[in-house]
């Protein structure tokens, strides 16, 4: 996403926002892919055969692809960055439920600007905080904390259960497009 132009003195805003009918759509799918996976393999898991343990890894599978595009339609929180000098306010968003979490400079470990290309040609850039140790990151959506700890098992099952995952210690900001504005938003957190 592009950060919003400024004037010197303005906070630098950006945001990463699912618009409500995109995430029924996921959401959607991921529900009408795990029934079709059980509908039309799920018969080959009972009675137990030899084939059992293979289709059985199959379903498991496709399950944790189908499921994450639930958990994450429904509980991928839309954020909005907002950078002055020494201080970083996050506002979270799920549905009607709204969390802000203010950092100073001083709680933060370290900011860089990292390269965030996947799988595109278009390589983009995000601001990267780490926070110190012991601390993870909370979006302030407790009401939700179940279903939150499935949605992070679902993302890394492993890292989830030997504790705190390297996702979980490090704020990622929505994407800039380019590098210089990028750099410029660490510049304007790092000043004081």
């Amino acid at each position: 996403m592009e950060a919003t132009s400024h004037a010197p003195g303005e906070p630098i805003v950006l945001s990463h926002i699912m618009p409500t009918p995109i995430r029924i759509l996921f959401g959607g799918v991921g529900v009408l892919g795990s029934i079709l996976l059980l509908v039309e393999l799920g018969p080959a898991l009972w009675p137990p055969s030899f084939l059992t343990l293979f289709f059985g890894i199959i379903v498991l599978g496709g399950l944790s692809v189908t499921l994450a595009f639930v958990a994450d339609s429904a509980l991928g929180p839309d954020q909005t960055w907002e950078i002055r000098p020494g201080k970083l306010t996050i506002t979270y968003q799920l549905f009607n439920q709204t969390s802000v979490k203010t950092y100073a400079l001083d709680d933060l470990d370290g900011c860089e600007v990292v390269s965030s290309q996947y799988d595109s040609d278009v390589e983009t850039y995000q601001l990267v905080c780490r926070l110190p140790l012991g601390r993870t990151v909370k979006t302030g959506l407790e009401s939700t904390p179940f279903l939150m700890a499935i949605l992070a098992f679902l993302r890394a099952p492993i890292a989830t259960s030997q504790g705190a995952s390297y996702a979980e210690t490090r704020l990622r900001s929505p994407d800039f497009s380019k590098r210089e504005e990028a750099e410029r938003a660490l510049a304007q957190l790092m000043a004081r």
